[in-house]
């Protein structure tokens, strides 16, 4: 092979260039510390720094959510502390309430502490972070909670996403906080007028499971001949929504606890019955959890006709009331204890609301609801009739009444009006909602009722009764109604069932919304400001205990009150818990994040760094052989003859 000039120009060329390559390569490493510059540089790095710098911009998003919600979970657990502490204190001065020895000025004093402390926890349960609310649920610029206690948000959670696929709440919903429940606790029912021994010589003894039912009447005379028998008028609620009713006769000489066998008999095997230590009638649900039972009765020594059903018009010697009320009566000639349903709703300024809360399916009533679903009815719905006595917003009196039958249709002072549904057909019974009767209620109070009998005018004064008079189920479950027009409004309303007060069909399912019923003392579910107002009135009025006597005789009074403190205290406490266990896992999933930031970014680095050691070893390396080659080239560009013989 001939070796030209040409020949050993362009292997030097080519050598030159590679090596100013190479050497510029490790300059640049050098004074980068990263292997490639360019994506051309090696594509298998280039792939690898992608799926790098990806993996780094997932996990930085993923810390800046975390940090972000262990912040939201860190303002709720403070201010969740400060709540409870605030409860405690609550329940400080409430046991010193509590004390007999205390003039109505301490408690009046007391009570004005309670409200403060009542406005405290308001303000804390309306607690902000970023301009976000921590107990609205997911309606984070909603107030939950306003002054009069009310809740405003949502049930929703807030999630968080923590890693690929896994999310971690970190919020503590108002609903469940406010209006939650704790299922470990047992409902119990309580009568509020006290039954004492009526021929003792201590008017004030209370009577026991003992005694006989003569005691009860104050039947002191030795003849037992001469005894009359008690007829109790008994109805209630199961714990499933079942209603029941039963007319009891018990001799004068039977002991008071054949009454409470008789009242548990028709409950069932899943309720306690006793008479307390203060002469109480105690009904606690054996279940802890969610329960619907509910009860009243009345009691009748010497009843003029024993055949009478219509509790209304039964007379006698003598009236025995377990339950009484300071609720305004239908018929005021009637004594309450014979009206365990005829009462006006209770009103303040423009607003009425009924005590009872609608359920059905363990959850309260909506406007979809139908009433068959509420009363708990099995099979086919019977005929049902409801009475209401209204006056509406210009102070007229009206009597109205609501045939569910097929067609369902509701009477106005001598005119029949036909009930529509959506579709525009005729409602009948079996289909007939809770929307509906709102409806009917609200067309009547504010005087807006159809001008014809078609279903355009019968939807035309819904929507002008609408605007005038509000009616729903509140936060409690209960009927609710609202007069926009005027906060010093003459709307009265009461609405009652018929079947409720005829005990001759004692299997027909009653449905009740104002009622002259057993006093809730101990329940599972919740309205937390509610109760709180309930309890700081007990204080005000100085009501120890269930006192019938009181100007508030459905007061729980103070003790049940303290007990009842006690659920509410535990009820926040779990729930402060549950705040922390989140933000202790999204603390540990802050960490975990951090772990595999640095992972990444070491794993990137091993892929894209250099070893400045061994790079620069090797620029020497290239550098000092750069340099041979061109000492070498330039002695054979430079030979001569003459050099080649010297």
């Amino acid at each position: 092979m001939r070796v030209t000039n040409q020949f050993l120009f362009d292997n030097f060329k080519n050598d030159h260039s590679d090596a100013l390559k190479e050497l510029n390569k490790l300059n640049t490493q050098v004074a980068t510390g990263q292997k490639i510059q360019n994506s051309y540089d090696d594509s298998g790095i280039y792939s690898e720094v992608l799926r790098f710098d990806s993996q780094e911009s997932e996990l930085k998003s993923i810390k800046e959510r975390v940090t972000t919600a262990k912040s939201f979970t860190d303002a709720s657990d403070g201010a969740l502390n400060d709540f409870t502490q605030t409860l405690r204190d609550f329940k400080t001065k409430l046991i010193q309430a509590s004390n007999a020895t205390l003039n109505s000025d301490n408690l009046k004093s007391i009570a004005t502490e309670l409200k403060e402390q009542k406005k405290h926890m308001i303000s804390l349960s309306n607690s902000q972070l970023g301009g976000q609310y921590l107990f609205s649920g997911s309606s984070v610029n909603t107030k939950p909670i306003d002054v009069n206690g009310k809740y405003n948000g949502n049930s929703d959670s807030l999630m968080t996403l923590v890693g690929k696929g896994v999310e971690t709440q970190k919020n503590i919903d108002g609903k469940s906080l406010f209006l939650g429940d704790e299922k470990s606790v047992k409902k119990t029912i309580q009568t509020n007028v006290r039954l004492t021994n009526q021929i003792s010589d201590n008017s004030f003894e209370p009577l026991t499971a003992q005694n006989s039912i003569r005691d009860m009447v104050g039947d002191s005379d030795d003849d037992s001949t001469n005894d009359k028998s008690v007829h109790f008028f008994i109805s209630g609620t199961k714990r499933d929504g079942e209603a029941f009713k039963d007319v009891v006769e018990i001799q004068a000489g039977a002991k008071i606890e054949d009454l409470l066998n008789k009242i548990k008999d028709n409950f069932g095997t899943d309720v306690n019955v006793e008479l307390n230590e203060n002469g109480n009638i105690s009904i606690e649900d054996k279940k802890s959890g969610y329960s619907q039972i509910d009860f009243k009765m009345v009691g009748v020594q010497g009843i003029t006709d024993p055949t009478e059903t219509d509790l209304s018009s039964v007379t006698g010697d003598k009236i025995i009331s377990f339950s009484k009320s300071n609720f305004e009566r239908v018929d005021a000639t009637i004594d309450e204890s014979f009206q365990m349903d005829n009462f006006y709703f209770e009103k303040n300024g423009g607003l009425l609301k009924g005590n009872v809360p609608l359920i059905a399916n363990g959850e309260f009533a909506n406007d979809t609801t139908k009433l068959s679903e509420i009363m708990s009815v099995e099979g086919s719905m019977p005929d049902k009739t409801f009475e209401m006595k209204v006056t509406d917003i210009d102070g007229t009196d009206k009597n109205i009444t609501l045939s569910l039958a097929d067609p369902s249709t509701f009477l106005v002072d001598g005119t029949s009006y036909n009930i529509f549904n959506a579709d525009e057909s005729v409602t009948n019974k079996e289909d007939f909602t809770m929307g509906q009767l709102n409806n009917i209620i609200s067309m009547t109070l504010s005087n807006k009722l159809p001008t014809s009998g078609t279903p355009a005018g019968f939807n035309s004064a819904i929507k002008d009764a609408n605007a005038i008079v509000d009616v729903g189920i509140n936060q409690n479950g209960n009927l609710e109604i609202n007069d926009n027009s005027d906060n010093l409004s003459n709307i009265q309303f009461a609405l009652y069932d018929l079947d409720a007060n005829d005990f001759s069909n004692t299997s027909t399912p009653t449905l009740s919304f104002m009622s002259n019923n057993a006093v809730t003392t101990s329940k599972a579910d919740l309205s937390f400001f509610d109760e709180l107002d309930a309890i700081i009135a007990s204080v005000e009025n100085g009501v120890i205990t269930l006192d019938s006597d009181s100007d508030n005789p459905r007061s729980i009074g103070i003790q049940n009150s303290i007990s009842k403190l006690d659920v509410m205290n535990n009820h926040f406490n779990n729930a402060q818990a549950q705040i922390g266990i989140r933000s202790k896992s999204l603390d540990i999933s802050l960490q975990k994040t951090s772990a595999l930031e640095v992972n990444v970014a070491n794993l990137k680095a091993q892929t894209t760094e250099v070893d400045m050691a061994e790079t620069i070893l090797k620029l020497n390396q290239v550098t000092l052989s750069y340099q041979a080659m061109l000492q070498t080239i330039s002695k054979v560009n430079s030979l001569s003859l003459v050099n080649y013989m010297k």
